[in-house]
């Protein structure tokens, strides 16, 4: 009979040993399921956090290309200015040539009117040295565009650039 008991004894903290193995292989077997689950969401996050990324990168590359097109907007444009730019200072060397011509002109002294003689009339081919069109017109006039200053302007002219 004491066999039978220390048998008995023996089932009994034998169940009890596999109790408490099952019971902790449970609770392993809970923990590694809801880190299975957390990884799994885990992992839903990263892709949906990818995509956001992606997404962002797209927006970032489409607005670089916004910036590259506005910097070469702006390099046009200043290459337009610096042309107009030169335009101007060769008009502003053209007026200051003018007026310079034009007080020239204001200062030299008004040429002396000689009065007709009223005495005989002739015909006019016979005087020699005067023509029909120096009497009709008068001296002639220097226009503004044979400057003796010699600058010439490219104003218009949009070959050059």
């Amino acid at each position: 009979m004491q066999f039978m008991n220390v048998q008995h004894h023996y089932q009994l903290l034998l169940r009890r040993g596999i109790g408490q193995l099952i019971n902790i292989a449970q609770g392993h077997f809970r923990n590694t399921d809801r880190q299975v689950t957390q990884i799994v969401q885990l992992q839903a996050l990263v892709t949906e956090k990818d995509e956001i990324i992606a997404a962002r990168e797209e927006t970032i590359h489409h607005r670089e290309d916004q910036l590259n097109e506005c910097d070469a907007m702006i390099t046009q444009r200043n290459t337009i200015i610096e042309f107009l730019q030169e335009q101007i200072h060769d008009l502003i060397l053209e007026v200051d040539d003018a007026q310079a011509q034009i007080n020239e002109l204001q200062q030299q002294p008004a040429p002396l009117a000689v009065p007709a003689p009223e005495a005989e009339e002739e015909d006019p081919e016979e005087i020699e040295g005067v023509s029909d069109l120096d009497s009709e017109h008068g001296d002639p006039v220097l226009s503004p565009h044979h400057s003796s200053s010699g600058s010439q302007s490219s104003v218009g002219n949009y070959d050059e650039f």
